[in-house]
């Protein structure tokens, strides 16, 4: 083989590698804990900018139980139908009284960030536009059925309170 088809099959096997590791390196991505968290907020961060149930759908919070599955573990998922169901049949609040997503009743949002902290953990990071003020949230994830599936929030702007011990309250 002369040089210059060396070269060539060298750089040839080299690009090869590259395409393999690289596709590899997005496999992994694509399977990583945020990408449950992500898609969530892809599909209902809607909330933080429009209001219009007729044109949106329903909100986060008042999914049924099979879409809410794909993004929470069934426990998780169980507990916000129960919630729903007491706001339905009461009119009013029962255990969760603002949005999930956002940790507020009145969700305002700019340059939100969603990543892997550590094994089991993601962070969702958002700026208020009007006060400029930095609010974080960590997701626990966990696979169940060898999906990630979120097992709960905790929400840091109150205290480390969890969407698991807010929607464990006793209904009112």
């Amino acid at each position: 083989m002369s040089s210059t088809a060396a070269k060539r099959f060298g750089l040839i096997v080299s690009a090869v590698l590259a395409i393999g590791w690289a596709g590899t390196a997005l496999a992994a991505k694509a399977d990583s804990e945020a990408v449950v968290v992500a898609k969530l907020y892809k599909d209902f961060a809607w909330q933080a900018v429009a209001s219009q149930a007729d044109l949106f759908g329903e909100d986060l919070s008042h999914q049924n139980k099979a879409t809410l599955e794909k993004y929470f573990a069934p426990a998780l998922a169980g507990l916000l139908v129960k919630d729903a169901a007491c706001q339905t049949r009461s009119q009013g609040i029962c255990n969760l009284d603002f949005d999930l997503l956002f940790d507020s009743q009145d969700p305002r949002v700019t340059d939100l960030d969603v990543k892997t902290t550590a094994p089991g953990r993601v962070a969702v990071t958002y700026k208020d536009p009007v006060d400029d003020k930095t609010t974080r949230i960590d997701f626990e994830v966990t696979r169940v059925g060898g999906i990630w599936k979120i097992t709960d929030i905790v929400y840091r702007s109150s205290d480390n309170v969890s969407l698991k011990q807010v929607l464990s309250q006793k209904i009112p």
